[in-house]
């Protein structure tokens, strides 16, 4: 049997396993996908509830909270202003890479040509399934909770698994399987190969399944970790001005004495004033987000104008002298609240209570909104910065 065969072979034998991982991942990747579709409100209404159980402990809480931005367009870090760009870039050439591999086996089975072994399959015997990798960590730069990212890991292995049992199947069919092996790598090169192909699989099953097991492990804390790490960094990498019980979110750039500067101003309104009165409990915290009139959020309930819809734009692009404070009241898992700036790293989630336009040059408020019931997610955990 040729390496012709093989390959052609190959591809019968991926089909069932691979559309079963691809719906898997398809589920983790479904909440992104809802968030830019008409259908948003309706379906968070479904699948939010199943976020809202992970609330109900601090230990579980973190799971569902965002490690980047999505609220915030602009921040003092090239890469964390970028990260969405980079990876819509990823997800969209992961994507074409796999289809670009797909139609390469499909026009040769067409064609009765035999498979395909040149090029890239020279080199690694699963480019398809390293294309789709590519692609998912395209989606947690895209998306970036926790949850995501645990999806990301978990699809990864699931792809490894799926390629061994194409392997162990091709194996028991064709006896010159293991010299074509032998001189190609799983997912890079043989010279770079991965630690997958370093486990040995060694001829004790539970051997096996504890190397993989505790691979998964130390890869999932791994990962966690940095994604930690860059939450904490992204957090500090915004434009922000903390008191004890609050947090004020620039979505775009502004000095800290310049959002300062209308907190004065708004404070000192006594409609303003009266307004949040009410909320003096030494448990109330508060993130407030403060962005150009002109710009609208979905996630953060606020007053839209008859013709506008929200949609995430570029805050440095909007007229910068017209300016809204929303003030939210954060939410928090079980051990909350927090102060300074925790409260941002903390919440898991925000109940918008006031809103306020400011006049810049004129260092007055032009106009008071008690802020609507949100009307897209409904109480759901969304981003909150």
């Amino acid at each position: 049997m040729n390496q012709k065969d093989i390959r052609n072979d190959n591809a019968n034998v991926t089909r069932p396993a691979f559309w079963a991982s691809l719906i898997f991942y398809g589920l983790i990747a479904f909440e992104f996908f809802y968030m830019f579709s008409p259908f948003a409100a309706y379906i968070y209404s479904i699948y939010g509830p199943g976020l809202q159980v992970f609330n109900l402990s601090e230990s579980t809480s973190w799971f569902i909270r965002f490690f980047m931005p999505h609220i915030a367009r602009e921040t003092r870090s090239l890469f964390i202003t970028w990260h969405e760009v980079i990876g819509m870039v990823l997800f969209a050439g992961g994507f074409i890479a796999f289809l670009a591999g797909a139609a390469q086996i499909y026009w040769n089975k067409l064609k009765k040509k035999g498979g395909v072994f040149g090029g890239i399959y020279r080199h690694i015997r699963h480019p398809q399934y390293l294309a789709l990798m590519i692609s998912s960590f395209g989606m947690v730069l895209v998306w970036p909770r926790y949850l995501v990212l645990f999806g990301f890991v978990t699809v990864c292995f699931a792809y490894f698994f799926l390629a061994r049992l194409e392997e162990r199947e091709c194996e028991r069919k064709f006896t010159d399987y293991d010299v074509y092996r032998s001189k190609t790598g799983m997912f890079l090169p043989p010279a770079t190969e991965n630690i997958f192909n370093r486990i040995a699989w060694s001829e004790k099953k539970m051997g096996k399944i504890l190397s993989v097991l505790g691979l998964y492990i130390v890869i999932m804390l791994m990962g966690f970790a940095v994604a930690k790490g860059i939450h904490s960094y992204a957090i500090n990498s915004l434009y922000t001005y903390t008191t004890q019980q609050e947090v004020y979110l620039s979505l775009g750039q502004i000095t800290q004495d310049e959002i300062a500067k209308m907190v004065t101003t708004v404070k000192s309104d006594s409609v303003v004033a009266a307004s949040l009165n009410k909320y003096q409990d030494t448990n109330d915290r508060f993130i407030n987000y403060v962005m150009p009139t002109s710009l609208f959020v979905s996630e953060v309930p606020m007053y839209l104008p008859e013709g506008k819809a929200p949609i995430h734009e570029w805050p440095s692009d909007q007229d910068q002298s017209h300016f809204k404070i929303i003030f939210s009241l954060a939410q928090f898992g079980p051990d909350g609240p927090f102060e300074g700036i925790n409260i941002l790293l903390k919440a898991v989630n925000k109940t918008p209570v006031l809103e306020v336009w400011i006049d810049r040059k004129s260092e007055s408020v032009e106009k008071i909104f008690h802020s609507p019931t949100d009307t897209y997610y409904e109480g759901m955990p969304v981003p909150v910065f």
